[in-house]
């Protein structure tokens, strides 16, 4: 017994000499993705590294409950500059094509850009002392790297970049790799990784279209913004800030999301915001236990509010649900609903998303298709009614529809049969939730949960604050060569020569045969 007591303590002791516990790190998280979903994932994360004893400041347009540890610096100008001053409906935006987005999406940066630099939050950072040590600089990458002036200021602390929206095409510009466009759909896009040819013609033009604007528009017109306001003529380029980047972390898996080689700085962290849910509050309990067959959850996410779609979509959905008298649904409504609701629907501004999607009654999901309302459903095994409206929803309810374990409503045509008949289907054909079983077990089955590498990764960045080895080496090649765009061109130019070549020797010998032909005859 002593001999096993030695042996784990030795073990112990170097486990902790080879992978020291980091304690009480201070951590500047630039957060400046003007999105609630955004904040939902980030959130969690902060919260576990508070948990976990680190020190956390958070720059961000969006707050929440104060705690020790957890300082929250507000860029109260963001929402008020994109929704007030610039007007951005997204439900407008639900009606553009992929290739308009692009133009949107700019928009979108870059008045999130001008939100923070107008807000009283930046200058609560500005005043910290240059000399105030981070150990370790969190910076969701979504919306550009506006904010990453910070990272000069406070003398480049090791940066990990980190994102909720699965992995945007511009994730090889931070952390390099490749993006493979013969199978990987762009985000607007509602194709899976088998395209035809014309997909991938579409899917190439838009890929490349997005990074030129990025490259040659969104890019530089940030640097000239960001370099006024913050006016230190010492400065990198932004992009150069970003390619900082220690480890990146992404919100994917590749139980529903596209398989794309990664360098091993870059994690995938899908479902990271995923908790064991607490029990539902009593009423809720006794609504969803009345239900005759069960009960369904219907959110529209939190970007787009249920009592903004209109009058006649309310109707719809309403008279679609008093016709299924035998389920009984629980729909996300952020305000009164004027209209009379049949006694198997309730509505709340807010609902307990996973608690609900937990509870074995529960059989279906009416979702807008985020990633992850997405994720939350694939990991508690719910089948979904997707009714996509904009960005990456279509692409994540192409592929459930893809793997059997969703069916689709059309936002934009949307009647009370379409509602009914397609609810039905999907709560009454075993396969929609025997295959979203099988996904549940797969996205289940890890070595540690998705936090918990998560974390481990962003302490790795701490103890590790100047690893190279983990770097893509397409930063430094750059695009055309870590392409072989430069290798392509010389051989095409040697088959050209040899072409060439060929051609001038056989018309070469042609006319001399010829002229041969032609003496004899004279003679």
């Amino acid at each position: 017994m002593n001999a096993q007591v030695i042996r784990l303590a030795v073990l112990l002791l170097v486990t902790a000499r080879l992978a020291p516990v980091v304690r009480g790190a201070n951590i500047l998280c630039i957060m400046t993705v003007p999105s609630p979903s955004h904040h939902i994932w980030n959130r969690v994360v902060m919260e576990e590294l508070v948990a976990r004893g680190h020190n956390v400041t958070v720059v961000s347009q969006d707050g929440d409950k104060s705690r020790t540890n957890l300082t929250y610096i507000l860029l109260e100008k963001v929402y008020s500059t994109i929704y007030q001053d610039e007007q951005l409906d997204l439900l407008e935006v639900a009606k553009e094509t992929a290739f308009q987005s692009l133009f949107t999406f700019k928009e979108f940066y870059m008045g999130m850009c001008r939100g923070a630099l107008l807000s009283d939050g930046l200058k609560v950072i500005l005043s910290y002392p240059d000399s105030f040590r981070f150990d370790v600089v969190l910076y969701d990458f979504g919306c550009g790297p506006c904010l990453l002036p910070l990272l000069h200021k406070f003398h480049y602390p090791p940066l990990v970049s980190l994102t909720p929206f699965s992995n945007p095409p511009f994730s090889v510009f931070i952390a390099g790799g490749h993006k493979h466009y013969a199978y990987t759909p762009h985000f607007a896009l509602p194709y899976g990784s088998k395209m035809g040819f014309l997909q991938r013609v579409s899917n190439t033009l838009l890929y490349l279209a997005e990074a030129s604007m990025r490259e040659f528009y969104i890019m530089p017109a940030l640097d000239t913004m960001v370099r006024t306001h913050f006016g230190y003529e010492d400065m990198p380029y932004l992009g150069e800030l970003e390619q900082r980047t220690v480890v990146m972390l992404l919100n994917t898996n590749p139980t529903f999301d596209s398989l794309e080689p990664l360098p091993p700085n870059v994690i995938g962290i899908g479902g990271a915001h995923i908790k064991d849910p607490a029990p539902l509050p009593d009423d809720l309990e006794r609504f969803v236990q009345g239900g005759k067959k069960g009960a369904v959850l219907f959110s529209l996410g939190s970007n787009v509010r249920s009592d903004t779609i209109g009058e006649h979509r309310q109707r719809v959905f309403i008279e679609a649900f008093r016709q299924m008298p035998d389920y009984h649904f629980m729909w996300k409504f952020e305000s009164e609903l004027n209209i009379p609701l049949p006694p198997n629907v309730i509505i709340r501004p807010w609902l307990p998303q996973n608690s609900i999607l937990n509870h074995p009654r529960v059989k279906a999901f009416i979702t807008h298709s985020g990633g992850l309302s997405t994720q939350e459903a694939s990991w508690f095994g719910v089948p979904l009614i997707g009714m996509p409206i904009f960005i990456d929803q279509h692409r994540n309810l192409a592929r459930s529809v893809t793997a059997g374990v969703a069916e689709k409503l059309d936002f934009a045509s949307i009647t009370t049969d379409d509602v009914r008949r397609t609810v039905l289907k999907v709560l009454e054909t075993p396969s929609y939730r025997d295959n979203m079983k099988h996904r549940a077990m797969y996205f289940r089955d890890q070595p540690e949960s998705p936090l918990q590498r998560a974390i481990w990764w962003i302490e790795f960045a701490v103890r590790h604050p100047t690893v190279q080895h983990l770097r893509s080496p397409t930063l430094e090649l750059g695009t055309i060569r870590s392409n072989l765009l430069d290798v392509y061109a010389f051989l095409c130019a040697i088959v050209l020569i040899v072409l060439w070549l060929i051609h001038y020797t056989v018309k070469k010998l042609l006319f001399q045969q010829r002229r041969g032909l032609t003496k004899k005859k004279r003679e």
